[in-house]
């Protein structure tokens, strides 16, 4: 009886030993993998700016000059970020690549011609990158327009097409006919208005963007930014549906990308960069 009662008792220590040596060669294996892959959480911003203009006195919350657009290139380069690309994002959450130490993205909202003339060179001169949300109509409108002053025109699909083709520049869908406040507010879903209708609606415009930007060039825009930051959950869910993997809010939040939760790619938060704020005073607040 004694004997049977040891011979227990060592399977038993045997099979925790067992136990204990799986666990520990598991979580070294997922922490050795973990850190190949860069799993670790890390910090992105995103800046969101809108219109450019020469004239220091047209300026305002949505416009800045060239000039300083210039030096904010020039401060994130002197301070070690690297602009990246939606490719690169996605290709770091789910096919395992590489991102700088410390990442940053660029945007630029509604899709001036004043890009295309004084961001688009500079982007070419720093080697940086941005993604420049287009507005469907406005882009259609001035294609068809002769009447072009960088003031108040819009990008052509020639010059979509021409920067697309370039690795400083992404085209994302920013609806196509929504960028409005008279009646629906954006792209919000109206007060009383049923799911059913609301994603019918949604769809078609976002879509019918979708198809020009993909017939001028050759690919799908792979992010959709809210005017006016104006969405709820429904919207979310229907911009989802329709099968874009990034979607960017007006939320001034510092994003964390976290490889365990890819759903943060639908909630992109970026900060405004208005006028009156010098490159080091705005970078500084946001940054820290």
């Amino acid at each position: 009886m004694k004997y049977k009662n040891f011979l227990k008792t060592i399977i038993i220590f045997i099979i925790l030993v067992f136990c204990l040596i799986f666990s520990f060669s598991f979580l070294y294996t997922k922490s050795i993998n973990c850190f190949n892959s860069n799993c670790e959480p890390k910090k992105l911003p995103i800046i969101m700016y809108h219109h450019i203009l020469e004239d220091s006195n047209k300026c305002n919350d949505f416009t800045i000059t060239p000039t300083q657009f210039e030096k904010d290139l020039k401060y994130l380069k002197e301070n070690g970020y690297t602009t990246i690309s939606m490719k690169q994002l996605l290709d770091y959450v789910y096919n395992d690549k590489n991102l700088p130490e410390k990442p940053i993205m660029i945007t630029f909202d509604d899709g001036h011609e004043s890009f295309y003339h004084y961001a688009y060179p500079l982007l070419q001169k720093y080697d940086m990158k941005a993604i420049l949300s287009i507005v469907g109509e406005y882009t259609e409108n001035y294609s068809k327009n002769e009447d072009h002053n960088v003031k108040y025109s819009y990008v052509t699909w020639k010059q979509v097409s021409e920067m697309a083709k370039s690795p400083f520049v992404e085209i994302g869908n920013h609806t196509y006919s929504l960028h409005t406040l008279k009646e629906r507010k954006g792209c919000s879903q109206k007060q009383g208005e049923d799911f059913d209708s609301y994603s019918q609606f949604l769809s078609n415009d976002v879509l019918k963007l979708q198809n020009e930007i993909l017939k001028s060039t050759n690919s799908p825009a792979l992010s959709f930014a809210y005017p006016f930051g104006r969405y709820n959950q429904n919207t979310k869910k229907i911009i989802k549906e329709l099968g874009f993997p990034i979607i960017f809010n007006c939320a001034e939040v510092v994003n964390i990308i976290d490889k365990q939760n890819p759903d943060f790619l639908h909630n992109l938060g970026r900060f405004n960069r208005p006028n009156g704020i010098n490159s080091y005073d705005f970078f500084n607040k946001i940054l820290k």
